[in-house]
C-alpha cells in the first residue's frame, strides 16, 4: 500500500490510545512530520516514533488551544480518533460523551479547514448504527441506543453536513470491534486473553451477542489508506470482516488456542443495555473505496494476540524474580 508522502505533516488526537498508538507508529515509518495531541503526558513513553514526532499536550474540549495548535501547525492530515465512553466520569457518560466526541469534534474540524488541512481522516463506530438490520450498510439510516453511539452519530452527521455546505475535506471510517495486542484490558477480548494465558476463571455474560472483530494491523491499514486515497471526501466507509461471532464463541476459540485449565464461566454476569445490538459490517464500500479487505483470520489473530500476551507476561513475572 503506498504510503502519505514524506513530506505530510501529519496531526493525529487520540494518540495515546489503543488504535492511536498503533497507527502513529506505522505513520513514522513512512517518514512523516508527527504531531501528536495527548490529554496527559503518558505517550512521549511510546518507542520508535523518532526525532520529528512532537507531543503536544492538549484538551480537544479547549477550543482556543485547540486553534492555536492548528495556525502554528497547519498540518496537511488529521487522524481525529479521540474519543471517550464516558465511564466513569460523574456527570455522567451522555454529558462525557456529547462534549468529546461531538462538540469538540465540530470545533477540531472547523479548526483544521481554517488551516487549510487537505484530509481528515474522523472514527466513527459501529454503534452509530445501533439495532440496525445486518449487515450494516454505510447508507442505512442510523439508529443508536448508547452515549457513545449517539454522540459519534452526532459527529458523522455534522462532518458530512459540514463537507456537503463547505467542503470539509473530511472521510469517516467506522471501524467495528478491533482487537489485537496491547489493547486496553477493560476490553472483552483483552480480558478473556488476560485470564486464559494467566490461567484465571473468566466471567462474561451469555454471549449471545454477535460481534464483527477486526484485528488492529489490518485497522491501521485502513485508516492509512483513508488518509490518501484521492477524492473520496465525504464518505463513510466500515472496516470489519463482515463475518460475526458469538462473544461465547470468540470466549471459547480463545480458551482452546490458549490451552487454558481455568474456568470460562458463561452467564455468570448479565450484559449491559449497549451490549445488545449485534455487529456485522458491510464492507464493499471499502473495497471499492480504499482496496480494502482484511488478511488477518480470526484465529491468527487471536493466536499472536494470546502470543504475545503470554510473552509479557513471563517477562513480568522474571522482572519480578529478578527484583
Amino acid at each position: 500500500m503506498k504510503a502519505l508522502r514524506s513530506f505530510d505533516k501529519v496531526l493525529v488526537t487520540g494518540a495515546t490510545g489503543f488504535i492511536g498508538s498503533q497507527l502513529i507508529r506505522r505513520l513514522a515509518r513512512t517518514g512523516c512530520r508527527l504531531i501528536l495531541l495527548s490529554r496527559t503526558r503518558s505517550g512521549q513513553r511510546i518507542e520508535g516514533l523518532g526525532e520529528d514526532a512532537r507531543w503536544i499536550q492538549c484538551d480537544l474540549t479547549d477550543e482556543k488551544a485547540v486553534q492555536r495548535i492548528f495556525q502554528k501547525e497547519k498540518p496537511t492530515t488529521v487522524f481525529h480518533l479521540a474519543g471517550t465512553r464516558g465511564r466513569g466520569d460523574e456527570r455522567g457518560a451522555s454529558v462525557a460523551c456529547a462534549e468529546l466526541n461531538f462538540v469538540a469534534t465540530t470545533k477540531l474540524l472547523a479548526a483544521a479547514m481554517r488551516a487549510g488541512v487537505r484530509r481528515i481522516v474522523m472514527t466513527g463506530s459501529a454503534e452509530e448504527y445501533g439495532t440496525g438490520e445486518l449487515p450494516f450498510n454505510e447508507s442505512m439510516p442510523l439508529n443508536p441506543i448508547s452515549p457513545y453511539g449517539i454522540s459519534k452519530a452526532m459527529a458523522t452527521n455534522f462532518a458530512l453536513e459540514l463537507h456537503k455546505d463547505e467542503g470539509c475535506p473530511v472521510v469517516i471510517v467506522r471501524p467495528f470491534t478491533v482487537y489485537g495486542p496491547g489493547q486496553p484490558r477493560s476490553m472483552f477480548v483483552a480480558e478473556a486473553i488476560d485470564c486464559a494465558v494467566r490461567n484465571l476463571d473468566f466471567q462474561m455474560s451469555a454471549g449471545e451477542q454477535k460481534r464483527d472483530l477486526v484485528f488492529i494491523d489490518d485497522t491501521v491499514r485502513g485508516l492509512l489508506a483513508a488518509g490518501w486515497v484521492p477524492q473520496i471526501e465525504g464518505s463513510v466507509i466500515n472496516l470489519g470482516r463482515g463475518r460475526s461471532y458469538r462473544l461465547r464463541e470468540v470466549a471459547e476459540m480463545i480458551w482452546y488456542l490458549a490451552g487454558a485449565r481455568s474456568r470460562l464461566l458463561i452467564g455468570a454476569r448479565p450484559a449491559s443495555p449497549e451490549e445488545a445490538c449485534d455487529t456485522c459490517a458491510d464492507r464493499k464500500l471499502a473495497r471499492k473505496l480504499l482496496d480494502w479487505r482484511p488478511t488477518v483470520s480470526m484465529s491468527m489473530g487471536l493466536r499472536v494476540t494470546i502470543n504475545l500476551a503470554r510473552e509479557e507476561l513471563a517477562a513480568s513475572k522474571a522482572l519480578c524474580r529478578a527484583m
